[in-house]
């Protein structure tokens, strides 16, 4: 540890502050701080932590009401003290190549909220996440800027290649119907997978609920066999699973992976900005 820890600590633990006060010996032994540091600290008015400790924590609630507006706005109204408590628990150094739009303070609301409140808004939660991180996704903004610009797709057959599933869609699962709609914390108790495709346009990212059929023919299109391939593994009638894949080839769900076509979303991601996207 060092002086960021220690900083940190003193933002978000009355403990630690207090201990900068009374016992700063028992601070710098705590996080392994120099002479120099702990002065540092201990020369800093005691209002000064107060203004920053209330900026760090404006900031950091508008950053994570730009990723999960709904689920903030359930939590101010319903758990405002458990809103505060984490917004006051929760300061840290910067990653190393992250700028504005890293979500990590957003997965550890997410995070730190389950169990606390509702499996519902639990659940919606999730899904919030899920829709953002996608959106400023580079490789599936890529994926989504080569559909736009490639032709339709070749269907029928699958055409030529082995299957995998476009890195524009992601799935999950719920145990709530997220897709309703309705206040989050109040969601249908009702088992529901959900495909997210992410577009190049408005709105960013589209959810479609689907059935289990089509999660199990997704699992399958994981670059390891053609179509001829995907629907024999599938099992059940042949010819409606043929067709549900050539529904998802002709959506770009499912690509026919070539080589060509993996680099062009290679070199598409690469060259994508998430604040210049959609």
């Amino acid at each position: 540890m060092g002086v960021r820890e220690a900083l940190s600590g003193v933002l978000t633990r009355a403990e630690d502050l207090a201990m900068l006060r009374e016992n700063p010996a028992a601070l710098r032994r705590r996080y392994g701080l120099t002479e120099a540091e702990l002065a540092m600290l201990a020369g800093a008015p005691l209002t000064g932590f107060h203004v920053t400790r209330q900026n760090v924590r404006r900031k950091l609630a508008r950053k994570i009401t730009s990723y999960l507006p709904a689920t903030v706005a359930e939590l101010e109204a319903s758990h405002p003290a458990l809103l505060a408590g984490f917004l006051a628990a929760t300061v840290r150094r910067p990653q190393p190549g992250e700028g504005v739009t890293g979500s990590w303070e957003a997965e550890r609301l997410v995070a730190w909220i389950d169990g606390r409140v509702s499996a519902s808004l639990s659940d919606f939660a999730r899904y919030e996440l899920a829709r953002v991180s996608l959106t400023t996704d580079r490789r599936a903004a890529g994926a989504a800027r080569a559909a736009r610009d490639t032709g339709p797709p070749d269907t029928g057959a699958g055409g030529a290649g082995r299957l995998r599933v476009s890195a524009a869609v992601r799935v999950a699962v719920f145990d709530h119907d997220v897709t309703v709609g309705g206040p989050p914390g109040l969601l249908p108790l009702r088992y529901t997978s959900v495909l997210l495709k992410r577009g190049w346009g408005t709105p960013a990212v589209r959810a479609f609920r689907v059935g289990e059929g089509t999660v199990s023919l997704l699992a399958r299109c994981d670059g390891s066999r053609d179509a001829a391939q995907v629907v024999a593994a599938a099992g059940g009638d042949r010819g409606q699973t043929a067709a549900m894949l050539d529904r998802l080839i002709a959506a770009r769900v499912v690509l026919a992976t070539t080589g060509e076509e993996d680099r062009c979303e290679s070199v598409r991601s690469s060259n994508t900005h998430p604040s210049r996207v959609g």
